[in-house]
């Protein structure tokens, strides 16, 4: 090597040592040791102090502490008076080396405030457009804490046009900021190899023996479950013990749902055959969702323009949907802000006649639609009222209106009066969601409230959204307001649009389901549990509960199904006792019951919705011909779990024989010579109740069977 270009070289890396300060060397060994990560290039300057004057801050005011203990030696102090909105108030550094589109970065940042329930948003954005790298909203605790948040560019960033920090004015807070770097591992690695790490793998009431358990579990017992008694006699009366009882639950009571769109599932015109199995079939057994609501076709821009489906093919799946027994939530008839509405409402803002006319055909038209209006069992009449302010102000102080918000009510009523039968919903996003933050946006919610039901209008449901970011509310603060709610308005309630920040660790979302859903189900309020999407694949923020967006299943999708089809299903077998009864105490639901004894079996569906009895009068003999001349032939035992085995006359075997399930489709089939018995094996096969049918030289003999689980 040419002796100049050597000395060059090393006076180089000398350079590049004397640049990078003691806090980044120590910082790439971390995530060397820690992450498996090396190398990098420093996307911000590569000292604390180049770091720190680099930055600029508006909104605040800013002071220099000195940390002691740490990793890092510098750190600002930003003493922060709210003023509206979080981006008011900011701390930011601008990039010093360039980025290009798909470059893996990874950007670090440590916090801490003495202020409680502090927050900020994390973020990376274009300094021109705002169009976010990252973005995380992270509550920041009393000591210091490493945050560690991956991303890969979705531009190239020249250098000075990428911010890179913190919004700081959700709150009057002090918030302490120290270490600041980004590093940029170009192709290098795969997105998912970057640490991750926002300390939000906690949430209050996340303990397995947290209080609030055992009072759920027992509110769950009273309130979602019935006694079933199930008495079995002959035509005499008389009891008939050791009769087989099967009580397979089909469907629960409590809605457990989805958001879902019209056209991808019963013929429609994005027809999506996995999709629609899996909104039918969740759990393998042939239960799915019992609820859902159209994610946007009945929105009042999208029903007029048919953005999906025309009206048609939104009634067709409507139909589609109940012919399945699957109940549908409308949503929504009125977002009253410009930006939600068809587009010649803001025009004619300073036009009352106008603006009313055009929402009273609005209702007139989707709720007068044959077989969507009506169909529905809830409507979302007005959504989001708090924050979107439109319709009210456009009317403020005109004729009759004093805030504008008298036309509340005038819109509850006329949808009264035109879908009489379903139940009509306000629905909000600032409880539960926001139930950590005291930012008095549920009082004015609760102000609203008020004002609908001093006016008269039939409002009948709370819609509590639950779109939950990166920290989750706790299960105590939920409750709390679920409580606060039910014992201020007596009004029923459902979770309508349950989704989680994909930034919260996989195994904390699945936690936060099962604890969500069971909290939901425990509250006497409840009526249903929905999320806003079950799959990745057509979810708003591609991070849906249940489904990745290859259809593998998520910790949460376990979750759900274990709670909604396990934990929470009653499948029982049982024999009558000497009084001939069996007694259960089930979910409530839709359910079928079968009894067997000997060669009889009845079936019946019914609803448990309360406690309940029935009565099942059986004649039970065994090995009796079905008529005189029928040949002689056996099935048993008729209630089984692993094998159904068939007998006759030795003279007389039947040259096949057919095994069907109730939907008609052939399960086995045994054909040719047959001695005196046969068997067919049914260790893989679904609870219910099968038809045996014997081909005897052209006369058919069937018997039924039922397999147990």
């Amino acid at each position: 090597m040419n002796k100049f270009l050597l000395v060059a070289l090393i006076f180089s890396r000398l350079t590049f040592s004397v640049a990078q300060d003691a806090y980044h060397s120590n910082l790439q060994t971390q995530l060397q040791i820690n992450s498996g990560l090396s190398g990098g290039l420093w996307v911000l300057p590569s000292t604390e102090t180049a770091t720190f004057a680099n930055a600029f801050t508006y909104g605040t005011t800013a002071s220099t502490i000195t940390p002691s203990g740490q990793s890092f030696t510098q750190a600002r102090s930003f003493d922060v008076t709210a003023n509206g909105q979080p981006w008011n108030s900011g701390h930011f550094c601008r990039n010093t080396t360039p980025i290009s589109t798909n470059d893996k970065c990874l950007f670090v940042i440590w916090l801490r405030s003495s202020t409680p329930n502090a927050q900020v948003n994390i973020l990376a954005e274009n300094s021109t457009t705002y169009d976010k790298e990252c973005y995380a909203t992270v509550l920041v605790q009393s000591q210091w804490q490493q945050y560690l948040i991956p991303f890969q560019s979705t531009a190239a960033y020249a250098s000075n046009t990428l911010n890179v920090g913190l919004h700081l004015g959700w709150t009057n807070q002090v918030i302490e900021v120290a270490g600041s770097a980004v590093i940029n591992y170009k192709n290098n690695y795969n997105l998912s190899q970057l640490p991750l790490n926002l300390h939000n793998d906690y949430y209050a009431g996340i303990e397995p023996n947290a209080p609030w358990r055992a009072e759920a579990a027992a509110s769950i017992d009273q309130l979602r479950k019935a006694n079933l008694q199930i008495t079995v006699k002959d035509p005499q009366g008389n009891p008939i013990p050791n009769a087989n009882v099967y009580i397979e639950m089909k469907q629960h009571a409590f809605g457990f749902g989805t958001a879902i769109i019209s056209n991808r599932f019963g013929g429609g015109n994005a027809q999506d055959d996995t999709y629609e199995q899996k909104m039918l079939n969740l759990d393998g057994n042939g239960h799915g969702f019992n609820e859902v609501v159209f994610e946007n076709d009945l929105k009042w821009p999208t029903w007029e323009q048919y953005w999906f489906s025309s009206q048609p093919e939104i009634a067709d799946a409507v139909a589609w949907l109940q012919d399945r027994n699957i109940k549908i939530r409308g949503h929504n008839l009125v977002w009253p802000a410009w930006g939600y509405s068809p587009s010649d409402l803001e025009p004619n803002k300073n036009n009352p006649a106008y603006l009313k006319n055009r929402i009273r055909n609005h209702l007139k038209s989707i709720l007068g639609y044959p077989g969507i209006g009506t169909a529905c069992a809830d409507w979302d009449v007005l959504n989001e009222i708090t924050q979107n302010t439109d319709y009210a102000d456009a009317l403020a102080g005109k004729p009759g209106y004093i805030t504008g918000r008298e036309l509340y009510p005038e819109i509850f009523k006329q949808a009264d009066s035109l879908a009489p039968n379903s139940n009509l919903y306000l629905n909000d996003y600032v409880a539960i969601e926001r139930g950590q933050y005291d930012d008095g946006v549920t009082g004015v919610w609760k102000t609203r409230i008020d004002e609908l039901l001093a006016a008269g209008a039939p409002l009948e449901g709370i819609g509590f959204q639950g779109h939950f970011g990166t920290f989750p509310t706790g299960i105590p603060r939920v409750k709390s307001i679920l409580d606060d709610f039910w014992n201020t308005y007596g009004l029923e309630a459902k979770i309508t649009e349950y989704d989680i920040d994909k930034l919260v660790p996989t195994q904390t979302q699945a936690a936060y389901m099962r604890d969500i859903l069971t909290i939901s189900f425990a509250h006497p309020s409840m009526k249903g549990f929905l999320m806003w999407g079950f799959w990745d694949g057509a979810h708003w923020l591609g991070s849906s509960p249940i489904f990745n967006e290859n259809w593998s299943l998520k910790p949460s999708g376990e979750a759900f199904i274990d709670q909604v089809f396990h934990q929470w299903w009653t499948n029982e077998s049982a024999k009558t006792d000497a009084q001939g009864v069996v007694a259960i105490r089930g979910f409530k639901g839709k359910y079928v019951v079968r009894v067997a004894c000997a060669n009889s079996i009845q079936e019946q569906e019914f609803t448990l919705d309360d406690h309940q009895s029935l009565t099942f009068t059986m004649q039970c003999l065994s090995r009796v011909r079905d008529a005189l001349d029928a040949p002689v032939y056996w099935v048993m035992p008729n209630v089984i779990n692993d094998q159904i085995r068939m007998s006759w006359d030795a003279d007389s075997a039947p040259r096949s024989v057919q095994v069907f399930n109730m939907a008609g489709q052939l399960m086995a089939q045994v054909e040719g010579t047959m001695g005196a018995e046969t068997v067919i094996n049914v260790h893989d096969w679904a609870a219910g109740m099968y038809v045996v049918s014997a081909d005897f030289e052209g006369r058919k003999v069937q018997k039924k069977v039922v397999v147990f689980r």
